[in-house]
């Protein structure tokens, strides 16, 4: 795998999976009594029309606050590592960590992973806006239209890099939608030791108003009943807060339709003890944060 210029006019965007297999998946997530959640965003524009204050995420616009508040700390770490995104969405955040590098020396390098090839496509348009921004810059890229549990190093690293540290980025709460064995397993065999891993996920800090923030946004059940009500025959969505596993559920009948893990402080420092990740820093705002770690 190679990064391209932006600019190039060559393909950037590496189709990995298609409709049938994503249907396939939610067949089979149907008859596991469990939605996977590349599902919920198979109607892009659904999202898109989400803003980020009605976003029951909340990490869209905190978590840009967050990266800019603390940019001084966080430029020096991240500039001139590879960027691997892990989901993109609408791309704020993370173009923010991008032109960082832009700003530095002009040049930057980005794989974008994500299942919905519409996300990676606004991304593009996003980073060649940069690009536009600062003359005489330079993006490298290369977007995966996949399933993250597809893709191992091999697949993430390309062969023409020219930094040689990498920064694994996953944003939005993205974490929250995966068991978490899992995506942090997938972390830990797809870095290498001195890598870093930049979070931002939704703290449990007032779990009646994040269910309330759920439960009560009709462009939030649009989202998951435009991308998946026909295919399952939802036709009501209970929503409820699981104690035990922390996080914000959505079923119908005897299927768990959606899912969103919450955390807190203590709850996670203890839980990424499992892994060989050390936290070099944390930032909150109320009820978002963002983590840095490295992997030793």
């Amino acid at each position: 795998m190679k990064l391209i210029n932006i600019l190039s006019g060559q393909k950037l965007i590496e189709r990995r999976i298609t409709e049938k297999k994503l249907d396939k998946r939610l067949k089979e997530g149907i008859e596991r009594k469990l939605i996977s959640g590349e599902q919920w965003f198979r109607k892009p524009e659904n999202w898109y029309s989400i803003t980020a204050y009605a976003n029951p995420y909340k990490t869209p616009y905190k978590e840009l606050k967050i990266l800019l508040r603390n940019s001084k700390e966080l430029k020096p770490i991240l500039t001139k590592t590879l960027k691997v995104f892990y989901g993109i969405g609408i791309a704020d955040s993370e173009n923010i960590i991008n032109e960082w590098d832009l700003q530095k020396q002009k040049y930057s390098e980005a794989v974008v992973i994500d299942a919905i090839n519409q996300f990676i496509e606004g991304s593009v348009q996003g980073l060649q806006n940069l690009v536009y921004e600062y003359p005489k810059s330079k993006i490298m890229f290369k977007g995966l239209n996949a399933i993250f549990e597809d893709l191992s190093r091999k697949d993430l690293i390309p062969s023409n890099r020219k930094f040689k540290q990498t920064t694994h980025i996953c944003l939005g709460n993205t974490v929250g939608n995966f068991e978490q064995e899992e995506i942090f397993g997938m972390f830990k065999d797809n870095m290498i030791k001195n890598d870093l891993l930049l979070l931002g996920f939704q703290l449990d800090t007032n779990v009646e108003k994040i269910l309330s923030q759920y439960k009560k946004n009709p462009k939030f059940k649009k989202l998951i009943l435009g991308s998946i009500g026909k295919k399952i025959k939802i036709k009501k969505l209970i929503w409820k807060w699981n104690s035990k596993g922390n996080q914000i559920e959505a079923w119908s009948s005897d299927v768990l339709v959606f899912r969103s893990k919450k955390y807190n402080n203590p709850q996670f420092k203890k839980f990424i003890q499992k892994y060989p990740f050390k936290i070099l820093k944390e930032f909150t705002d109320k009820d978002v944060i963002v983590y840095l770690l490295k992997k030793v």
